[in-house]
């Protein structure tokens, strides 16, 4: 078991024992593999720094042994896919998935697998900063380490200045809340760099967690395709908020890159104001005719490719006008009788509100009447869709909601 402090300006000593120069850093390529091989060396000699392959190293301990005599003193030169674990990687940020938070890497672990050094995980314990300060001839102790496999390790590619493939995919194991937790307290290249790197879904809900502010940074420098690409997946209301933080000409390029019915389904909601009911509600509900039976109501759930989630209730409107009449909860739909017509089981007496009242106003009334969901309806009565409990807390309790702050997320 090896820890990368100890190694570090440590000598290097060639097949003969003679001295090479000091070990000043050791090279990885981080690929799709859990852990990442030792690829070379950066030597350093009297001021100069050059590239000793692995194939000529021997073994690794206080002292770097390497079974060649003869190397190539060429200037070091990085390549793209080349991290450096002592510049790179040491005393900077990775992700614990396992621990769903960001932590600072004080050492690097490598163990000997079958003649190759792999890095196998970052100890983030206090202890190893310590350690790194003692002097070299104190052998290192593992007592105190706390060590984070490198499976469970999210490295960013911002970490290097080079260009590197670096997968995201595991970051979709976290829930949208804590990666969004993650990525307030990052910079924002690093958490543009992460959405880049999400499938469109799994950016998007996180996007929805993620502070205003951030997120329309981030769509900002991203391209105005892939923005379009993720903001159709997240809420429309969402979306809306996301937009109208954007400068007018970006907002429209983005929206201009939406497919149509996306669009238009945003650009209705930010006609209102934002802090109005008709800002946070949604459209995605399930209405039906009054004159539907229990029965019926039942067969075309069952067969609607896309519920709302989560199903709250079947909203009754008269088949000519759309206008409301009330709703049925959805243990009414299944405790009714299948021949009853819906409004026979439904609630016609339930609070409802105008799409230009204020958020709050709904948000309270939600709270009074212990409602999961309250209709938004206009001046005629036409049912324009819901304002949920989710909506509501994110208008009453903004700080917690909307704008987590980025405590308990370093180690």
């Amino acid at each position: 078991m090896l820890f990368l402090a100890h190694l570090l300006d440590g000598p290097i000593r060639g097949k003969n024992g003679e001295l090479i120069g000091t070990l000043n850093d050791l090279i990885v390529r981080i690929a799709d593999v859990p852990y990442p091989p030792i690829i070379g060396l950066v030597a350093k000699d009297r001021g100069r720094r050059f590239f000793v392959p692995v194939e000529h190293l021997e073994f690794l301990n206080g002292i770097t042994r390497l079974n060649s005599s003869v190397i190539d003193l060429q200037p070091f030169r990085r390549r793209n896919g080349e991290v450096l674990l002592g510049k790179d990687v040491l005393d900077h940020q990775i992700i614990d998935i396992g621990g769903r938070r960001l932590v600072r890497v004080n050492d690097v672990q490598m163990v000997l697998v079958e003649r190759t050094y792999r890095v196998i995980g970052v100890d983030i314990s206090p202890q190893a900063l310590l350690r790194r300060l003692a002097p070299k001839s104190f052998a290192p102790k593992i007592v105190g380490r706390q060590i984070i496999d490198w499976d469970e390790a999210q490295y960013l590619a911002s970490a290097a200045p080079v260009q590197l493939k670096v997968s995201y995919d595991r970051l979709t194991d976290l829930h949208p809340v804590d990666l969004a937790r993650i990525m307030d307290a990052l910079s924002l290249r690093e958490s543009t760099e992460i959405v880049a790197g999400l499938d469109d879904e799994t950016a998007a809900e996180t996007l929805e967690e993620v502070s205003d502010e951030r997120v329309a940074d981030i769509l900002e420098e991203l391209d105005h395709e892939r923005a379009a690409d993720i903001l159709e997946e997240m809420e429309p209301s969402a979306a809306a908020d996301a937009l109208e933080d954007l400068d007018d000409d970006v907002a429209d390029r983005i929206l201009a890159e939406m497919e149509p019915e996306e669009a238009a389904d945003v650009q209705a909601l930010l006609a209102y104001d934002e802090d109005s009911a008709g800002r946070i509600m949604t459209a995605d509900i399930v209405r039906m005719a009054a004159e539907t039976t229990v029965s019926q109501a039942m067969a075309t759930i069952r067969t609607m490719e896309d519920l709302p989630d989560p199903l709250l209730a079947v909203y009754v409107v008269r088949s000519d006008s759309q206008q409301l009449c009330g709703i049925v909860r959805l243990r009414q739909l299944i405790a009714g009788e299948p021949e009853m017509l819906l409004e026979e089981v439904m609630e016609s007496d339930i609070p409802n509100v105008r799409p230009d009242d204020r958020a709050e106003d709904a948000a309270r009334l939600l709270a009074e009447y212990n409602l999961l969901a309250i209709p938004v309806i206009d001046d005629q009565g036409h049912l324009m869709g819901v304002v949920t409990v989710d909506d509501a807390l994110a208008v009453l309790l903004p700080e917690i909601w909307q704008r987590r702050g980025t405590h308990n997320i370093f180690s």
